[in-house]
């Protein structure tokens, strides 16, 4: 199976949503924004797990408002909305001051919330939004019950269309895509593929939110080790050649035409458009590539093109390859430890075996790796940047 990428930016397709919808969940009838249209606000998308202390993404929320009203908290994904949009309230006006943030109490068992015109209007007086973390699936469910736009829907795309900025945590990052992740792991993911609603195995892609049309969107990646699921998404599906994964306590910040990341971790990139699926499995093909991109790193949405961070050093390389990390692929933190393993020892090629497949990673064409020289996450620096990556993944026979 042969991906191609038709057009510029994030190798997406800009497409009226009512085409892109799953056949259980028609999208919604608003034309989706595309990364890089004119007057776009700003997308925070952070993994979750952030911390009350950095100031750096919730910077890049207060710097990103547009207007004189407050960055509205949306609590819909939580299982306790209240106490998480007060929490987060406290957090966004201990960085922006009094006043910065208001909650805007949507919780998932008030769907008729969605449908006042009052709330709509409280909306468009937002300069941006922050979505807490939960089920994203509870916020889809809220705001496009069965793939129709309520008026509370509306009021937040006006207001990201004409430039406010768009913010979420966990499942408020991961709501933002179309397709959406909602379920699965990786294990799942290489035995079964992309499941259909209600299956049991495999990871599940359901209708988004569209504010990120074509590309999923993955959170508590390095940490929860979601590389698998992401993988699977772009091989097994026609319509998706580009992925972000998000770790805990950073951001990926798309603003305009350039994509950057920020935080205490890192962001894994999954560029698909050249890959060839192998129908044998939904997680065999070859022609990935994957980049780690550590805080002050950018992305060109273009072209595709990462510069590093500048301040940052290339790697001190060990030379004797050694031993790889001990663990799976999919343990926590793994596939980081991984990739620090290849920046230091840069082989011709690293395998590892996982859910009956081989998956193999080769330095890519430009390949570099470097860090800054303070400690980061689980024991590696901070700030690195690993990558190019030719992945390829193959059945074990």
């Amino acid at each position: 199976m042969i991906r191609f990428n038709l057009v510029v930016v994030l190798g997406l397709i800009s497409f009226l949503a009512a085409g892109c919808g799953s056949a259980s969940n028609p999208a919604p009838e608003l034309p989706a924004p595309v990364p890089g249209e004119d007057g776009l606000g700003r997308l925070v998308i952070i993994g979750g797990s952030l911390s009350p202390s950095n100031e750096a993404v919730y910077r890049e929320v207060l710097d990103g408002r547009a207007g004189d009203g407050p960055v509205c908290v949306i609590p819909t994904a939580g299982g306790n909305p209240r106490s998480s949009m007060e929490s987060a309230v406290e957090r966004i006006e201990h960085w922006g001051g009094e006043g910065a943030a208001r909650g805007v109490y949507l919780p998932s068992d008030s769907p008729e919330r969605a449908h006042d015109p009052n709330v709509a209007q409280e909306l468009r007086e937002c300069s941006g939004f922050f979505f807490t973390g939960g089920a994203q699936s509870r916020v889809v469910d809220l705001f496009l019950p069965n793939g129709i736009p309520t008026p509370a829907y509306e009021a937040v795309m006006e207001r990201f269309r004409a430039g406010a900025v768009l913010s979420g945590s966990s499942a408020g990052a991961a709501m933002m895509s179309d397709p959406m992740i909602a379920g699965g792991d990786s294990e799942g993911a290489f035995r079964s593929g992309v499941r259909d609603p209600g299956e049991n195995a495999g990871v599940l892609l359901t209708q988004g939110m569209s504010f990120l049309p074509g590309t999923p969107v993955d959170q508590h990646f390095l940490a929860r080790g979601r590389i698998g699921r992401l993988m699977v998404a772009i091989l097994e599906q026609e319509d998706i050649s580009v992925g972000w994964g998000v770790d805990e306590d950073a951001a990926l910040v798309l603003d305009g035409r350039e994509g950057r990341v920020v935080g205490a971790s890192g962001v894994i990139l999954l560029d698909g458009r050249s890959a060839v699926g192998d129908p044998t499995s939904p997680a065999a093909g070859r022609g990935l590539r994957i980049h780690l991109l550590g805080p002050g790193d950018r992305v060109d949405l273009e072209s595709m093109e990462v510069a590093p961070d500048p301040s940052k050093r290339a790697l001190a390389v060990d030379g004797d390859e050694g031993t790889l990390p001990e663990g799976e692929l999919f343990d926590r933190w793994y596939f980081l430890h991984l990739l620090h393993y290849v920046g230091r020892n840069q082989p011709n090629e690293v395998a590892v075996e996982v859910e009956g497949h081989r998956v193999k990673l080769r330095p890519g064409q430009g390949f570099r790796a470097l860090a800054h020289s303070e400690p980061g996450p689980l024991g590696t620096p901070y700030g690195l940047s690993i990558g190019p990556l030719e992945v390829e993944v193959e059945v074990i026979p």
